[in-house]
């Protein structure tokens, strides 16, 4: 069996998409990741057991794993152990990146979970170099780091 779907990478929504219901995913997690120019994840993430893979498909940015930045352009591939704190940014163009995980035993752990490896460990305290001091990015991760713990 298979599920084929067709994505307009100049048209993805901003930030991430996962695919998970609509390609049938169950042992590949996938993440479709469009950001804006000069845009980045607000707050760093790792993992427990999850290694991602990001390949660029379009663009250029910048990867900051642990305190280090990492210049990123089309065609390069990056792989992170699923401990190293990591985020992802834009230069001055739209980047675009595929991010894949195998699913390990006992994952998804939620029912209805948006990706299937949820063991994403949010840093919401942690913003990435490129938004240190910002004070909106501050008050923007705190109301997400309150909507998670909610849940």
């Amino acid at each position: 069996m298979f599920d084929k779907q067709n994505y307009d990478f100049n048209n993805l929504p901003d930030f991430v998409s996962i695919p998970k219901k609509e390609l049938g995913l169950t042992k590949v997690a996938l993440g479709l990741i469009s950001l804006p120019p000069e845009k980045g994840y607000s707050f760093l993430h790792a993992h427990k057991e999850q290694e991602e893979v990001y390949i660029i498909l379009q663009g250029s940015g910048t990867m900051q794993i642990e305190e280090k930045e990492i210049p990123l352009k089309k065609g390069d591939i990056i792989r992170v152990s699923p401990e190293v704190k990591r985020a992802l940014k834009a230069d001055n163009e739209k980047l675009i990146a595929l991010c894949c995980g195998g699913v390990t035993q006992g994952y998804p752990k939620k029912e209805n979970t948006r990706a299937l490896i949820d063991d994403g460990i949010p840093l919401f305290d942690e913003p990435p170099i490129w938004y240190e001091g910002n004070k909106k990015i501050e008050a923007l991760n705190q109301k997400m780091k309150e909507n998670y713990h909610s849940k």
